[in-house]
């Protein structure tokens, strides 16, 4: 007769993605941290399909050690997905996901466990520095968290994916029905108890961070999976232009009427508007095209991410 497998007190879900240089350091840290908690736990990468040494190196380390386990995607699904599989490849009793560039310190996680203990079911890593972003672009993403604060009406502080959720929280993400899932929202919008604990971002040893490229599809994505904002204000600034042409037009006819003299007839004026009002209606069908590219994925039915390969968790 089989054992029932044990249930880990803690599983820490890291997305991966070219982490060759930094990987020693992370499991130093990791290590650190989860043995000095006297408990059981497993460590789950989630490979998105590394073009670098990271798959070898993870295979040393599960080789090894029946705790690290490995997901690895058929190709890349980029980061939301990874959780989306680490969170349901997951069996802890309390659930951490962070990144895998050790700007979250692991070191953190720790204080995490204490709160959730206290009674909170999400445990949430707010940023109060960031060293590898320099002042201005820390307060362009301060910016947008408040923008995505006011669009959606969802509390979104300075944080990443750095959070810890109880069993039964990750149970009800899980559950959820749709595909391309927002962890940083859904974190808001499944309620429940909330705590938040500071920390500061390191500066990224290794590699590159987000794009400008990225922060935008983070800014749409987050936007249009919580929010109908973007439709409705496109509304507002086509009903804003519309009363500009209207008056435009009223000071035509009044200058006619009055100083038919002054008028210059040419193509300036109707181009500026034709222009502006070309523009709206381009925002507006880009900002529906959004909305209908994710009603498509969501009817198609495709899955969210594909496993090619995985490792240790037979032995579970």
């Amino acid at each position: 007769m089989s054992k029932k497998p044990i249930t880990p007190y803690l599983s820490v879900v890291l997305p991966i993605f070219n982490e060759e240089k930094s990987l020693p350091e992370l499991m130093r840290e990791l290590y650190s941290v989860c043995d000095s908690l006297k408990r059981d736990y497993e460590i789950i990468f989630v490979d998105d399909c590394s073009r670098d040494r990271t798959p070898e190196i993870l295979n040393q380390y599960a080789n090894k050690d029946p705790r690290i386990k490995i997901i690895r995607f058929s190709r890349n699904f980029r980061h939301q997905a990874a959780i989306s599989a680490g969170l349901d490849a997951s069996r802890g009793e309390f659930v951490v996901t962070m990144d895998s560039d050790l700007q979250h310190p692991p070191l953190v996680i720790p204080e995490f466990i204490k709160q959730a203990e206290s009674g909170y079911d999400i445990v949430i890593g707010e940023r109060v520095a960031n060293k590898q972003n320099p002042f201005v672009r820390e307060m362009v993403g301060r910016f947008i968290y408040k923008f995505l604060s006011v669009a959606t009406g969802l509390e979104f502080k300075n944080a990443g994916d750095f959070v810890l959720y109880k069993r039964p929280v990750v149970n009800v993400i899980k559950g959820l029905p749709e595909r391309e899932k927002f962890f940083r929202g859904l974190a808001q919008w499944v309620g429940f108890k909330k705590k938040y604990v500071s920390y500061a971002v390191r500066s990224r040893k290794f590699g590159q961070g987000n794009s400008t490229k990225g922060l935008a599809r983070f800014i749409l994505n987050g936007v249009t999976s919580f929010s109908a904002f973007p439709l409705r204000i496109s509304f507002w600034i086509g009903l804003f232009i519309f009363l500009i042409s209207v008056g435009y037009g009223v000071s035509v006819v009044i200058e006619k009427i009055l100083y038919p003299e002054n008028l210059i007839e040419g193509l300036s004026s109707l181009t500026i508007v034709v222009l502006a009002l070309g523009s709206v209606q381009l925002m507006v069908i880009g900002v529906m095209g959004e909305y209908l590219y994710k009603m498509f994925n969501e009817i198609k039915g495709r899955p969210v991410y594909i496993i090619a390969e995985t490792k240790n968790f037979e032995r579970n």
